[in-house]
């Protein structure tokens, strides 16, 4: 069943030039699976996952001449182990706590949630530091098309899903050039999620970054000067 929502490109493996090929590449995958008529600013945007999903995103938005806003999930780092991530949470939306990780709510619950409202704070704080002064986007019964440079475990892609739905969209579509098929066919089971489109899902997937030739992390610079050049 789930399978079916689940679209890839390629049965071989794909590496990227950089981040820009990625989105080149999905753009082309996004126009043969959707009508034109459906590839307008009133019916479709894209929302990236800063900060390697926007020059991932940005090329797609561009040519498509559809609008580009972001959503900005935070890893949940575990009580007095910040550095292991147990989870995400959004701006908005319900936190995500990986299922093998779930043990530590029933241990430390009130730390934990202390923890998602500080992450959901800093995720405000950076939609306001990269935003600016573009204003609000409208959500409501558009086909939301959500795209990072890739999906590993899929926390931060969920936690992004769970924001987005709590602004009534009418799709909820999942774009990514890389992932490992058992991640893409957990956020299959979401039922948020209507559609999934990944380029390649190699066997042998160890992380997004082995995909790509050209891996650079993405600066807070990037992200403001490419949403500043975009549609909004």
């Amino acid at each position: 069943m789930f399978k079916k929502m689940i679209k890839v490109a390629s049965k071989t493996p794909v590496v990227f030039k950089d981040r820009e090929d990625a989105g080149s590449q999905l753009l082309n995958f996004i126009k043969k699976e959707f009508k034109e008529s459906e590839i307008t600013p009133e019916k479709m945007l894209i929302v990236a996952l800063p900060r390697g999903g926007v020059p991932v995103a940005y090329p797609i938005s561009s040519a498509l001449k559809l609008p580009l806003d972001l959503a900005t999930p935070r890893k949940i780092g575990a009580p007095g182990h910040e550095e292991y991530a147990i989870g995400a949470v959004a701006e908005q939306g319900e936190a995500f706590i990986n299922e093998e990780c779930k043990s530590f709510l029933s241990f430390n619950k009130n730390a934990i949630n202390q923890e998602i409202e500080k992450q959901k704070e800093e995720s405000k704080r950076r939609q306001q530091v990269y935003k600016k002064n573009r204003k609000p986007i409208d959500y409501q019964n558009k086909t939301i098309i959500i795209v990072d440079d890739g999906i590993a475990t899929g926390s931060t892609m969920r936690a992004a899903i769970n924001s987005i739905h709590t602004k009534n969209p009418k799709k909820i579509v999942i774009a990514v050039p890389t992932a490992p098929m058992d991640s893409l066919e957990e956020i299959a089971k979401i039922d948020k999620v209507n559609e999934i489109l990944c380029i390649s899902t190699p066997r042998d997937f160890m992380a997004v970054g082995c995909f790509y030739d050209t891996f650079d992390q993405t600066n807070d610079e990037t992200v403001i000067e490419l949403l500043e050049k975009s549609i909004n």
